[in-house]
């Protein structure tokens, strides 16, 4: 049963035409000139060059985990030091990336250590189990110096259901831990950490074009370096290269022994705090927000039946 839901037609009254865009697609006639000071409902309204991408538009449960004490007593969290169940709309629409190199602007959710929340999708449309992944999930997170082993990720566990009663968890999760997080965790590696959330910068962003990069090893380091002549698109599509985020297949996820069903219809995201942070850096966890949830977004999508 959920504990509270926050019914909103966010995505009502929008006229949202298909439209393909490569990466190299940077002007619309119907760009505003204030994209950063609009919400994300108001700058899609305002521009049928936006793909009909499938987003969260809605948030169903709320169970925030207490921050690290230098991040308690400020804008972020109550007088307990739990976030706020207002940030739990900034979720919601598509992402605000901004690269490997800071954590941005853009509007996310903190969970609080061991926290967790439950959102769901447009309901004009379900996640099905297709060719590949299905859906992609965003944080706000960045690396020092652009390097794969100074990444600093706060992770979560991703759960996914069609009725937001039963829910299927991810059936394979590698991390490298650190034990000690407040000390320098020199011996992270980027592809070590699989199948979690927040483990990956984001570059998709609706409100500008972001320079595309990608990982490679440069003297013997793993770091992100930008792609000559590519940018991620502002009118980005599911499919699009360089989006980043962690992609999920519906296939890997389990409810005990049961797999997802081949005919399942996923609405429903549950992101939980791992209480694990990997980081290049010294870090102390006191500073810590739990993960966080920027965006998610349906790659295999169908209308819902009853708009079928």
């Amino acid at each position: 049963m959920f504990l509270r839901t926050c019914k909103a037609a966010l995505f009502g009254g929008l006229i949202l035409l298909l439209f393909s865009c490569d990466n190299s697609t940077s002007l619309s006639p119907y760009a505003p000139d204030d994209t950063e000071e609009r919400s994300w409902q108001e700058v899609i309204a305002s521009d049928p060059s936006y793909p009909d991408n499938v987003y969260l538009t809605n948030f169903v449960e709320w169970t925030p985990g207490i921050v690290g004490t230098s991040r308690q007593g400020g804008n972020y969290t109550d007088s307990e030091g739990r976030p706020l169940e207002e940030f739990t709309l900034n979720a919601l629409g598509p992402p605000e990336g901004s690269g490997s190199g800071t954590s941005g602007d853009g509007l996310t959710c903190p969970l609080g250590i061991n926290g967790w929340g439950v959102w769901e999708f447009d309901s004009r449309y379900v996640i099905v189990n297709g060719e590949g992944d299905d859906f992609i999930t965003f944080t706000k997170t960045f690396a020092w110096g652009s390097s794969a082993n100074g990444l600093c990720s706060e992770l979560a566990h991703v759960e996914v259901s069609e009725d937001g009663v039963t829910w299927y968890a991810h059936n394979d999760e590698i991390y490298d831990t650190n034990d000690d997080p407040t000390t320098n965790n020199s011996n992270y590696i980027y592809d070590n950490v699989n199948n979690l959330h927040g483990n990956a910068p984001t570059w998709a962003n609706f409100r500008t074009d972001i320079q595309a990069e990608s990982l490679e090893t440069l003297d013997d380091v793993k770091q992100w370096v930008e792609v000559p002549g590519v940018t991620v698109s502002r009118y980005f599509t599911a499919t699009d290269d360089y989006l980043g985020g962690i992609a999920f297949d519906l296939e890997d996820f389990y409810n005990g022994e049961d797999q997802w069903p081949s005919d399942g219809k996923m609405k429903y995201l549950k992101i939980i705090d791992d209480d694990t942070i990997l980081d290049g850096q010294d870090y102390n966890k006191d500073w810590c927000l739990g993960a966080n949830l920027m965006s998610a977004m349906g790659i295999n999508t169908e209308l819902a039946e009853e708009d079928s």
